[in-house]
């Protein structure tokens, strides 16, 4: 929580009336209305938008899928990527590295409980990261 709050705050405080446009040309005019600025810069960036798609598909006659364009760029298959199941002294070593706090997380369980409760979960935890190394690596 302490980091999360740091970070928001971090990104807040840059946020200053520093950072605003004060002005714009536009059209050999210099505009200071804000409203004004805001509503020329969001039809620039709208016609923009448009106006590289639309070239983007004249230049296209044939459109071509992401499977070709992998087809495309990858003429050689990938080699099989294959990892070891997990075991009990790699989730040991996991746990034991955590830094004992009481403060929790969204799971509300705090790294003491975690480490106490370590006999007990070890088991499961095994069992759940082999299930799903297992599901996600399918042969």
């Amino acid at each position: 929580m302490k980091t999360t709050r740091n970070i928001i705050h971090k990104e807040t405080t840059k946020l200053t009336n520093e950072n605003n446009i004060k002005l714009l040309r536009i059209n050999d005019h210099i505009v200071y209305n804000q409203i004004t600025i805001a509503n020329e810069l969001n039809n620039y960036f709208l016609n923009t938008a448009g106006s590289i798609s639309s070239k983007r598909t004249n230049e296209k006659e044939e459109e071509v899928s992401p499977i070709q364009n992998l087809f495309k760029y990858f003429n050689q298959p990938f080699k099989d990527i294959s990892w070891p199941y997990t075991s009990a002294k790699e989730i040991n070593k996991i746990i034991d590295s955590l830094t004992d706090k009481n403060s929790s997380g969204y799971d509300e369980n705090s790294t003491k409980i975690i480490k106490i409760s370590k006999p007990f979960i070890i088991s499961p935890l095994i069992n759940i990261c082999n299930k799903m190394l297992a599901l996600w690596y399918l042969p």
